[in-house]
């Protein structure tokens, strides 16, 4: 760790899965990995095994409760699944393609106006996801030592959003790639951003030294 870092946090996104390639909104729904998500699956974990954590969270959703279980029991450290962790729920558009989601006349991500974001029927607002990404980020402020979150991209777009204290849809169309890592520290009050878009392999050459994690890139400390 740096010097001044009391803990790091590395926030994983799950593999790839039919959703994601069939190109339908998925959100708290379990979902298979597709063929090149398995083959992601297996690079993830390798990653996550070089930086052994101290803690491993996960969403409850199968496509990261498998990489977060294998870590685990690899390493010899419990598992624990944190709710808060899981992906954006979209209501009744959960399991519709785009194209099918316009035909009903609902769009993603929700429109927003100076009263805030409204979702569809039954979804999720984006302040509720950034308030339970903000709860978690609390917490994780004040841990040390290393801690993994196997979670979605729609929750880290909110943990960024969280960690900087800005609206969430100004996250919203950041590209988080299938098993990428967001690399944050600590100082033992507030997190700030060290890498993001890690893939597994820069995982673990930073594991091994050859790539520290010294300064702060271009988002700045929070």
């Amino acid at each position: 760790m740096a010097n001044g870092t009391r803990g790091e946090v590395l926030l994983l996104r799950h593999p790839e899965t039919v959703a994601n390639v069939d190109m339908y909104l998925s959100g708290q729904s379990d979902v298979a990995l597709s063929k090149a998500g398995e083959a992601q699956k297996v690079r993830a974990i390798k990653a996550l095994e070089a930086w052994r954590p101290d803690v491993v969270l996960t969403s409850p959703l199968t496509r990261c409760v498998g990489i977060a279980e294998k870590v685990s029991a690899d390493l010899g450290i419990e598992c624990h699944v944190d709710d808060r962790l899981i992906e954006i729920g979209f209501g009744v558009i959960e399991g519709l393609s785009h194209g099918d989601m316009v035909a009903e006349g609902y769009s993603f991500p929700w429109p927003i106006d100076e009263h805030g974001s409204h979702p569809c029927p039954d979804g999720e607002s984006f302040e509720h996801l950034r308030d339970r990404a903000k709860d978690l980020v609390t917490d994780l402020s004040a841990m040390d030592g290393r801690t993994v979150c196997v979670t979605h991209g729609g929750f880290t777009r909110a943990f960024l959003s969280a960690v900087y204290d800005s609206d969430p849809h100004e996250f919203w169309h950041l590209s988080v790639g299938n098993v990428s890592s967001q690399l944050f520290a600590s100082n033992g009050g507030k997190l700030y951003l060290e890498a993001f878009g890690l893939t597994p392999e820069e995982v673990i050459r930073r594991s091994m030294g050859s790539s520290p994690c010294d300064t702060v890139n271009a988002m700045g400390e929070y």
